[in-house]
């Protein structure tokens, strides 16, 4: 009996044990859970720690957004202060410092005109939307501005002449520079690559650049500064290095990898000898990168913006679209200089009857000029003591071709919108001096679409051509996205965001 107590105390004792165990056990896991439920990932004090950092964060940004409804409010009150137009808007010739905001702004006549973030207004060069609204950025590039509707700005349809104008090899030359027949203009798959529409419906239209794209002065291959100008060489020759070295989108600067933006300024060095697709990619680098400071995307021209903006400057100038003469650089326009510019004079050796060698061949200038460039086409010739006219050191290969076995025609490239004759509602030389791509191509065949072989529609006229054969709204295609050449270059425009 007196076993049996033992043996029960010692199980009563052992319950009790495992119990205080268990109780213990519990106890902690009860101690730990509430010690997480306080400072856990997700505890008491971490969702007091986010619930603060919630409501600082929720604070600071309704003081951002009533500091930004009061700095807008402060803004339009200065915009108040200008003077306003017939429709209530500012007037376009007041926004003459850089502007913070994308302003809807109108001239006199109550014409609309979007003024982007970024940019201000050079009233001096005109203050109607005829006279040609310009814009100028903190560096000093110009746009001009290019009234369009949704409506105007389509696809324009082509007509031709002729049916069999479809490939290059049907076009001839009578030796005067003068086409037969249009280039490529009878394909039918030519598509753009713009696709800006929305933004000139929202906005009444876009800017095209005042001036051919011009070579940064960050480059390597920039002869836009005179140091610059007598010891770098223009060109070379078309295999040379001196030449490709222009076709690039970036460059190592200061040993940083830095893309090259090209620049939309008067008298500069013109970026040719790029090709299509590098002149796509700069075009678009010009305001990348700047969302804050500019309320634009920049882009290579395309048809249907150049298309819209000859049809405005017919507005203003009977038949230019036809017979644009004396406002372009074209190698039958004698136009006067009268101040000294940046030039570079070209040479196209033709052979002369009789002879033998090549029959024609291009002969480029080693380098940039300043002086009185003597525009038209001319030839050069021995002068009385037996020396050639012009400066065999000054050329490439000048020293290949003699008067004797060829004809030496001079062809004057000029750097950008020197001259006043050849500007348009305040636009440069859209008539000549250089082509100019856009984003119009065609594969036109099968097999291109597998190499990627993409022909380009090139616009305008350049130093090399005739006016009568290239006027301004003049288009040919003959050329391939990659190709690359002296009188080639293009132009930037701008699609308000």
């Amino acid at each position: 009996m007196e076993e049996r107590k033992q043996m029960t105390g010692r199980k009563e004792k052992g319950i009790t044990l495992i119990a205080l165990v268990v109780t213990i056990i519990v106890l902690i896991i009860l101690a730990t859970v509430s010690i997480n439920m306080v400072v856990g990932e997700n505890g008491l004090i971490k969702k007091a720690e986010q619930a603060r950092d919630a409501y600082e964060n929720s604070s600071k940004k309704e003081e951002e957004g009533l500091d930004s409804i009061v700095e807008e409010y402060d803004y339009l009150m200065e915009l108040r202060k200008l003077p306003q137009g017939l429709n209530g808007k500012p007037l376009v010739d007041g926004l003459t410092e850089i502007q913070k905001r994308t302003v809807k702004a109108e001239d006199k006549y109550g014409k609309e005109v979007t003024v982007p973030k970024g940019f201000k207004v050079v009233p001096e060069c005109g203050t109607t939307v005829s006279d040609g609204i310009v814009i100028e950025d903190e560096d000093g590039n110009q746009f001009v501005w290019v009234p369009c509707t949704e409506e105007q700005y389509k696809k324009h349809e082509y007509n031709t002449k002729k049916i069999d104008d479809t490939k290059s090899e049907n076009h001839t030359d009578d030796g005067n520079g003068n086409w037969k027949t249009e280039h490529y203009r009878n394909y039918k798959d030519w598509q753009e690559e713009g696709g800006n529409a929305l933004s000139v419906a929202k906005n009444g239209g876009f800017y095209i650049g005042r001036y051919e794209a011009g070579v940064p002065d960050n480059a390597s291959f920039s002869i836009n500064n005179e140091s610059n100008r007598e010891t770098m060489p223009y060109y070379t020759d078309s295999n040379s290095n001196e030449n490709k070295s222009k076709n690039v989108t970036e460059e190592i600067i200061n040993n940083v990898k830095t893309k090259l933006r090209p620049v939309s300024k008067q008298g500069m060095q013109a970026w040719t000898y790029i090709s299509q697709t590098n002149a796509v990619e700069v075009s678009k680098n010009m305001y990348s990168g700047a969302e804050s400071n500019y309320g634009v995307t920049s882009a290579l021209i395309d048809g249907i913006a150049w298309d819209r903006t000859v049809e405005w400057l017919g507005e203003s100038y009977t038949n230019i679209a036809s017979e644009s003469s004396t406002h372009g650089n074209y190698n039958n326009n004698t136009t006067l200089l009268t101040e000294n510019v940046l030039y570079a004079q070209h040479m196209i050796a033709k052979l002369k009857p009789g002879q033998t060698g090549e029959a024609t061949g291009w002969v480029y200038a080693n380098k940039y000029k300043r002086g009185l460039a003597k525009l038209g086409e001319e030839e050069l010739k021995e002068n009385g003591e037996g020396i050639l006219k012009y400066n065999s050191a000054d050329y490439t290969n000048g020293s290949n071709y003699s008067t004797t076995t060829h004809t030496l025609l001079k062809r004057v490239e000029l750097s950008t919108g020197v001259l006043s004759d050849f500007k348009l509602r305040n636009i440069y030389d859209m008539a000549g001096n250089i082509w100019e791509w856009t984003t119009e191509t065609g594969y036109h065949d099968a097999i291109n679409t597998v190499t990627d072989t993409k022909y380009v529609i090139l616009r305008g006229g350049s130093f090399e051509y005739n006016s009568a054969n290239a006027p301004i709204s003049y288009r040919r295609g003959d050329f391939t996205n990659s190709f690359t050449f002296t009188s080639i270059g293009f132009r930037v425009v701008l699609y308000v965001k």
